[in-house]
C-alpha cells in the first residue's frame, strides 16, 4: 500500500514538471519570415522583412495564385523596436525561425553593422544558419523586393544561388551569422562578406512581370565580396581578387580555369580539388607567412590546337597553370597591402599559432605590420585527366 501511494505521489510530483503547450505557436497567427533586409536613415533603422504568403504557396494553389511573398516595412531607432512596429502593417507577427538570407544596405554597413547585428544574435527564436549578404550600390529593400523566377520565393532564391556557387565556382563565398562574429572578434583577421547587386529595371523587377518574361527585367546577382575594417565596409573585391581571396583562405571546392594556348586561343579546366597551407614565423622581429596552394584539375574544354598527348604539353600547361595562380593571389595580397592595409586572409592568426611571444607585440600593431611583411608563394599544379577524348577532333577536320 505504502509503495504504491508513493508511486502515484511520484507520478503527480512530476507531472508538475511538464510545461505542456504553454508557448505554442499556431502557424495561422505567424508570418513567415524568409529574408530580412536592414538600411539605415539618420538615426533610424529602415526594416524590411520579406514574408511567405501561405495560400500562395499551398500545394493546392499551384502557380496560379498571386506572388508567393510579400514585403513588409517598418522603422524605429531599434531593430527590436522595428521588428515590433510592423505588426501595424502585418496581419500577423513576424516569426523568422526560418530565416534564409539577412541583406544589409550599403549605408548601413559604410556605418557600421554591429549595433544592427545584436539583436539578432540574442534573439532565441532565430538560428544562425542564414547567410549574410550586403547590397552594392542599393538598399536592403530593394533587393528584397527583387521577384525572381524558377525560385519562387526570392530569398530562397539568393540562399541557393550562394550555396551552389561556392561549391562550383572560385569568386563566391558564403557567411552566417556565427562566422561573421567569430571573424570581427578575431585578432588577426578581418571579415568579408557576400556582395549582390540589382540589376535591371527595379519597378518591373518587383512585380508579376518579371517571372513571366523570358528574359526578366529585373535581376538579382552576387557579385564579388564585401571588405570590412572591424564592422564597417570600406571596399570591394572584384570576381578575380574574390577568385584569390578564397584559394588563399582555402575555400575552392571546385571552379573553372583558363589557359592560354601557345598558339592563340583557350583552354579550360575544371578545378577539382584544392588544398592551402599557410605557415607563419617572426624572423628578426618581422612577420613572413609561406603559403603552399595544391591544386588538381581535369582539362574541361579545348578551343585551340595543342597536343594534349605530348607529356612536355602536360607539362608546360601545368607550370602555367601555377604561375597563373601565383601571380593572381600575389596581386590580391599586394592590393589589400597598399590598397587597404588590412589582413583579410588571416595571416596574422597564423603569426599568432606560430610565434605568441612575438605576437604579443606584432598585434598592438598589425595591420601596418601586414602592410610590409613578406609572402612567398608555392603552387604544385597538376593536370589528372583530359576528359573522354585526348586532342580536339577538330584537328582531324579535314578540308
Amino acid at each position: 500500500m505504502r509503495k504504491t501511494f508513493a508511486l502515484v505521489l511520484l507520478a503527480l510530483t512530476l507531472s508538475l514538471l511538464l510545461t505542456g503547450c504553454w508557448s505554442r505557436k499556431e502557424m495561422n497567427d505567424l508570418a513567415i519570415a524568409m529574408g530580412i533586409g536592414i538600411d539605415k536613415a539618420d538615426d533610424q533603422y529602415l526594416l524590411s522583412v520579406q514574408a511567405v504568403v501561405p495560400n500562395a504557396v499551398a500545394a493546392n494553389r499551384g502557380s496560379s495564385g498571386g506572388l508567393p511573398v510579400v514585403t513588409y516595412k517598418s522603422q524605429g531607432k531599434t531593430i527590436f523596436e522595428a521588428m515590433r512596429r510592423m505588426t501595424t502593417v502585418s496581419p500577423r507577427k513576424i516569426y523568422a525561425a526560418h530565416l534564409r538570407v539577412l541583406v544589409l544596405g550599403e549605408t548601413l554597413a559604410r556605418e557600421g553593422i554591429a549595433d544592427a547585428l545584436d539583436f539578432l544574435t540574442r534573439d532565441h527564436e532565430l538560428r544562425s544558419d542564414y547567410y549574410i549578404v550586403v547590397a552594392r550600390a542599393a538598399s536592403a529593400e530593394a533587393v528584397l523586393k527583387r521577384v525572381t523566377a524558377l525560385e519562387r520565393i526570392p530569398a530562397n532564391k539568393l540562399y541557393t544561388s550562394l550555396q551552389i556557387s561556392e561549391k562550383v565556382w572560385a569568386p563566391a563565398s558564403t557567411v552566417t551569422l556565427n562566422k561573421l562574429i567569430q571573424e570581427m572578434v578575431t585578432e588577426g583577421k578581418s571579415s568579408v562578406i557576400s556582395a549582390v547587386e540589382v540589376w535591371g529595371d527595379s519597378r518591373a523587377g518587383a512585380t508579376k512581370n518579371n517571372i513571366e518574361n523570358i528574359d526578366p527585367p529585373g535581376r538579382i546577382n552576387a557579385n564579388g565580396l564585401a571588405i570590412f575594417r572591424k564592422d564597417r565596409l570600406i571596399g570591394w573585391l572584384n570576381e578575380t581578387e574574390s577568385t584569390a581571396y578564397n584559394f588563399l583562405v582555402n575555400n575552392v571546392r571546385s571552379s573553372v580555369v583558363e589557359f592560354p594556348c601557345p598558339k592563340g586561343g583557350s583552354l579550360a579546366a575544371e578545378v577539382i580539388r584544392s588544398d592551402t597551407r599557410i605557415k607563419g614565423k617572426v624572423v628578426d622581429g618581422k612577420p613572413r607567412v609561406d603559403i603552399f596552394i595544391r591544386a588538381e584539375v581535369n582539362i574541361g574544354e579545348v578551343a585551340c590546337s595543342i597536343d594534349l598527348m605530348n607529356e612536355r604539353t602536360i607539362k608546360a600547361l601545368e607550370n602555367a597553370g601555377a604561375e597563373e595562380l601565383k601571380s593572381l593571389c600575389l596581386q590580391s595580397i599586394r592590393t589589400m597591402q597598399r590598397q587597404y592595409r588590412l589582413d583579410i586572409y588571416g595571416f596574422g592568426e597564423a603569426i599568432h599559432r606560430a610565434a605568441p611571444a612575438a605576437w604579443s607585440k606584432l598585434r598592438t600593431d598589425w595591420n601596418g605590420h601586414f602592410a610590409n611583411m613578406d609572402v612567398s608563394i608555392e603552387v604544385d599544379y597538376r593536370i589528372r585527366r583530359l576528359g573522354t577524348i585526348g586532342n580536339a577532333f577538330k584537328d582531324k577536320i579535314k578540308e
